[in-house]
C-alpha cells in the first residue's frame, strides 16, 4: 500500500512531539509517506524533526516557497509577510497537487479550502476529527492503522 499524508508542524508535531515520532515511524511501516507540512523556515523544522527523532519523507514550507516566487517580504529583524488569501490556501493547494490522501493540522482557518480530506487536531485532547470520526492519537499504533487504512480504502 502507499500513499500520502500531510501533519501540520506548529501545533501539531511540535506540541506533541513523543506521540508522532511514534505515529510517524507506525505510518510509515505501512508504507505511507509522510509530508510534514508547516509555515517554516524549513531548515528550522528539520532540525527540530531530526533533533526528535521524527521520521518523515519530504518538509515542505509555505515561507520557504512563497520566498523562492518572490511573493515573501523578509524584513531585517526576521519576520516576513505574505499575502493573507496566499498564506491560508496554501497547504490546501500543496495537498492537493502532491495527490497528499489525508492532512492532520490544528487550523480551523486552513480547513475551508482543503479538498483532501481535513482532520482538525485538538491539541488539549491528542484527537483529530474529519466527518464525525475520530482518530486518538493518543495511542499511534491504532491511529497510524486507521488512516493507513482509510487511504487504502481511497479516502472512504
Amino acid at each position: 500500500m502507499t500513499g500520502k499524508i500531510g501533519i501540520d508542524f506548529h501545533g501539531v508535531i511540535s506540541a506533541a512531539p513523543g506521540l508522532f515520532a511514534e505515529f510517524c515511524h507506525e505510518i510509515r511501516k505501512r508504507g505511507v509517506k509522510v509530508y510534514v507540512i508547516s509555515g517554516g523556515p524549513k531548515k528550522d523544522v528539520v532540525k527540530y524533526l531530526d533533533e526528535n527523532r521524527i521520521e518523515y519523507d519530504t518538509v515542505w514550507a509555505i515561507l520557504d516557497f512563497y520566498e523562492q516566487q518572490g511573493k515573501a517580504e523578509l524584513f531585517s529583524d526576521g519576520s516576513f509577510k505574505v499575502d493573507t488569501t496566499l498564506w491560508n490556501k496554501a497547504k490546501a493547494e500543496y495537498c492537493a497537487a502532491e495527490d497528499i490522501r489525508f492532512h492532520i493540522d490544528d487550523s480551523s482557518v486552513y480547513g475551508r479550502y482543503f479538498i483532501t480530506p481535513y482532520c482538525k487536531y485538538d491539541i488539549g485532547g491528542g484527537v483529530c476529527e474529519w466527518n464525525g470520526v475520530k482518530v486518538d492519537f493518543n495511542d499511534a499504533g491504532r491511529a497510524a492503522k486507521e488512516v493507513a487504512d482509510y487511504i487504502a480504502r481511497g479516502g472512504h
